[in-house]
């Protein structure tokens, strides 16, 4: 009779913690998040474009940019990159060149002044990851993989970071409609993009 009464008694306590222990069966481990940002005084974002029909090429870069890496359980498949780069930080080391390239004839700085980037996902490959994302340029969005490898790792927030990719101005509007006054095809279709940069903890934004 008693052995009845005390069950009944702790029958409560009993589903409580059988229920308890089915949640945390189910929670697992807690998700870590690295919030990561490149460090730029250490990273490039450069480019390079064929011209005269391959005769040569130019070669410039982009100044102002941010890189940020939401680096979770350690697993990129898993993470999120994401890039805004500011058109006016054009820099081809020719003042006279740079400013024609922030004009409507190219890329219309002051209507579009960022590029961006965020993956959607990544992607494991044989040679390293590819992030899949949204790519805006010039007012136009659209889906875009971008391949990269790690170069090297130091530490739980120091991470190098590696791509290399080929996009179709044209694509983007980005000088459909420049003329060179002599050579026809002056400018290729092809821009090669270089970035290469490491990462560093991300500072948490203070509260106002």
């Amino acid at each position: 009779m008693k052995t009845t009464v005390l069950r009944s008694k702790f029958r409560p306590l009993i589903l409580l913690l059988a229920m308890l222990v089915i949640m945390v069966s189910f929670v697992g481990n807690p998700i870590e998040t690295r919030k990561l940002t490149a460090e730029t005084n250490h990273s490039t974002l450069l480019f390079s474009v064929p011209i005269s029909n391959g005769i040569t090429r130019i070669t410039g870069k982009f100044n102002e940019y941010t890189i940020d890496l939401d680096y979770v359980d350690a697993d990129f498949t898993k993470s999120v990159l994401s890039a805004t780069v500011k058109v006016n930080s054009i820099d081809t080391g020719i003042s006279g060149r740079d400013e024609h390239l922030r004009s409507p004839d190219f890329f219309n700085a002051e209507v579009y002044p960022e590029i961006s980037f965020r993956s959607n996902r990544i992607e494991k490959t044989e040679d390293g990851y590819v992030a899949i994302g949204n790519f805006s340029m010039h007012g136009v969005n659209r889906e875009l993989e971008l391949p990269f490898v790690i170069t090297g790792v130091d530490g739980d927030n120091t991470i190098g970071i590696s791509s290399r990719l080929t996009i179709d101005r044209t694509i983007y509007g980005v000088g459909n409609d420049f003329k060179h006054s002599a050579i026809e095809n002056f400018i290729s279709n092809k821009i090669d993009v270089e970035i290469d940069f490491w990462t560093k903890k991300r500072k948490t934004p203070k509260k106002e």
